[in-house]
């Protein structure tokens, strides 16, 4: 497994047998997020940042099996 090193400007270099296997090159967007206490690097798709449009509907499968007016109605008497 090959090792990088974080710089004092907190940068690292991906090393070349990954850059390579992945086929990343100067100028790709990498979206970079936690998973699981771990850093995950992943290509981005195009070559733009996310935006909050992209993460329209992300989740929308928890409310399949509910009831949302009944859901709104206890979460309003609650309080």
């Amino acid at each position: 497994m090959p090792l990088t090193k974080v710089s004092h400007k907190f940068q690292v270099v991906i090393p070349k047998e990954i850059r390579e296997l992945l086929g990343i090159s100067k100028g790709d967007i990498l979206q970079v997020y936690e998973k699981d206490n771990e850093i995950v690097m992943k290509k981005a798709e195009d070559k733009k940042p996310l935006s909050l449009k992209d993460l329209k509907g992300l989740g929308k499968e928890i409310w399949e099996n509910i009831d949302i007016e009944e859901y709104i109605k206890k979460e309003r008497e609650s309080w």
